[in-house]
């Protein structure tokens, strides 16, 4: 955003000094004396007024390309300059993406609303993960080939070699690991990827701030889980009744149910607001 930062006397533009006053912010010329108030913020890019603040997605990539949620801030934006990213944020009632820079805030700065594309890839990366493993369990098979070539030996040498390579491939067979339960961060860009309808993604940026982005979703899977996350949510929603309240709930019961389909969590957090 720009401001009146010369003085409309002199044209003085660095040697100026701003006090708070009221709702605005009075600024002394000490070229000239003059005073003036600075005024209402306004567009980098075409001075206007017409400014309204949406919330932007805070995110980076910490492990190669899983995407984390680490929270999110208040971002203005031209009606007139940002008209498409204004409208998808408020149309579909999500987030600016975070690669997005506001032309309210930098003149020449736009960019194009990057779309939920780069949600794709943190569930593409699994897949990969999982053909990996069975590769080191195909070379300790070919290692024990070699022990029968010094079993040339006539008679019972050989044998004690040949038991001895029976069991090392029987150890070298171990089962595939388990899925790990992901991480909050990488469970809500799975539900965001994958579940059907329409989801309130503020509210999931919210959850994910507050259990923790990098923590194990079996956090839910507490004891307790189901108290202090009832505590949380009535203190952040006061109105359980409200459209906010009931629009972040449904998305809760459906992320819920989504995570336990998946067999990561073991018990159901939410109970208490369904």
């Amino acid at each position: 955003m720009a401001h009146e930062l010369s003085c409309p006397s002199c044209g003085e533009a660095e040697d100026l000094s701003g006090a708070p006053q009221d709702d605005d912010i009075r600024v002394t010329c000490h070229g000239c004396g003059a005073e003036w108030m600075r005024g209402a913020p306004v567009c980098a890019t075409c001075s206007g007024s017409d400014l309204v603040e949406r919330p932007q997605a805070m995110t980076r990539h910490s492990r190669g390309t899983q995407l984390s949620i680490i929270g999110w801030r208040q971002l203005p934006l031209c009606r007139r300059c940002d008209a498409q990213a204004l409208e998808t944020s408020l149309g579909e009632n999500i987030p600016v993406p975070s690669p997005y820079v506001s032309a309210a805030l930098h003149a020449g700065g736009k960019a194009a609303p990057v779309p939920a594309a780069p949600r794709k890839p943190p569930g593409r990366t699994d897949n990969p993960a999982a053909p990996a493993a069975p590769q080191p369990q195909r070379s300790p098979s070919s290692v024990p080939r070699p022990h029968h070539t010094p079993g040339k030996d006539d008679g019972r040498p050989s044998t004690g070699n040949a038991t001895g390579t029976a069991d090392r491939p029987r150890r070298s067979r171990p089962q595939p690991a388990r899925t790990q339960v992901p991480t909050v961060g990488q469970a809500i860009t799975a539900f965001l990827t994958e579940a059907s309808g329409e989801a309130d993604h503020t509210a999931l940026v919210l959850l994910g701030a507050y259990l923790g982005s990098y923590n194990r979703l079996s956090v839910l899977d507490a004891e307790s889980s189901e108290d202090w996350l009832t505590a949380w949510f009535d203190k952040r929603w006061k109105d359980r009744d409200s459209p906010t309240a009931r629009r972040a709930r449904d998305t809760f019961c459906r992320a819920v149910d989504f995570w336990g389909a998946r067999g990561w969590l073991a018990r159901d957090p939410v109970s208490a607001l369904r």
